[in-house]
C-alpha cells in the first residue's frame, strides 16, 4: 500500500503518477488524502485493473493522517526543478515511513542517496516511477531509523526547545 498525501497543487506531478499507474503490472492499493483532489483523475485510476484506490477526503485530523501514513511507502512526486521543501518527506522521516520520492530537488536527493528506506526516481519519468512502485509492491523498503529526521536536517525535540528558548527569551518584558 502506498499513500499520496496532500492536495493536488501545481508543483505536484500528478500527470507522471497517472502515467505510471497505467503502466503497473502488479496490484497496488493507493490511499489518497487531501484537498483539492481531482475526481475525474480518481475515477480514471479506479478503472485501472489491479489498482485499488482508497480516498480519505481532506483536510483530515492528525489521528486520521497517522492511519494514512501506516503504508508501505509515502509517495512524493514533484515537477522537475521544484525546490519547495516537502513537509511530506519530513513527516515520513519523523513517523518512520519509507519514501518514494522524485529527484526534483538536488539537495534532497543527495541527502536521501543510499538510504535503503528511500526510493528515488527521476522527476517526470513515469517508467521509473512505475519501477519504484513495483519495487515497493514486491518488497517494501525497510523503515527509516531514528536518525532519519536528523539526516534531513530536522532538529531533535531538545534542539527545537533550545532554539525557541534562545529566540524568544529576548522578547520577554521586564514585567514578566
Amino acid at each position: 500500500m502506498v499513500c499520496l498525501v496532500g492536495g493536488w497543487w501545481p508543483y505536484k506531478d500528478i500527470a507522471v503518477l497517472d502515467a505510471a499507474l497505467d503502466r503497473l503490472k502488479e496490484p497496488l492499493h493507493l490511499v489518497v488524502t487531501g484537498s483539492p483532489l481531482d475526481e475525474a483523475v480518481l475515477e480514471r485510476w479506479r478503472s485501472l485493473p489491479g489498482l485499488r484506490v482508497h480516498t480519505v477526503p481532506g483536510p483530515v485530523s492528525d489521528a486520521v493522517l497517522r492511519l494514512v501514513y501506516a503504508a508501505d511507502a509515502v509517495l512524493v512526486t514533484r515537477r522537475p526543478g521544484t525546490g519547495k521543501e516537502s513537509g511530506l518527506v519530513m513527516d515520513a522521516a519523523r513517523l518512520g515511513v519509507p519514501l518514494i520520492v522524485s529527484e526534483h530537488d538536488g539537495a534532497l536527493t543527495a541527502r536521501l542517496h543510499g538510504q535503503p528506506w528511500a526510493l528515488t526516481f527521476p522527476a517526470g519519468d513515469p517508467d521509473a516511477l512505475a519501477d519504484a512502485l513495483h519495487t515497493v509492491i514486491r518488497q517494501p523498503p525497510p523503515l527509516p531509523g531514528p536518525e532519519a529526521p536528523g539526516l534531513l536536517g530536522m532538529r531533535s525535540a531538545a534542539e527545537q526547545a533550545d532554539f525557541l528558548t534562545r529566540t524568544f527569551a529576548p522578547l520577554r518584558t521586564k514585567e514578566s
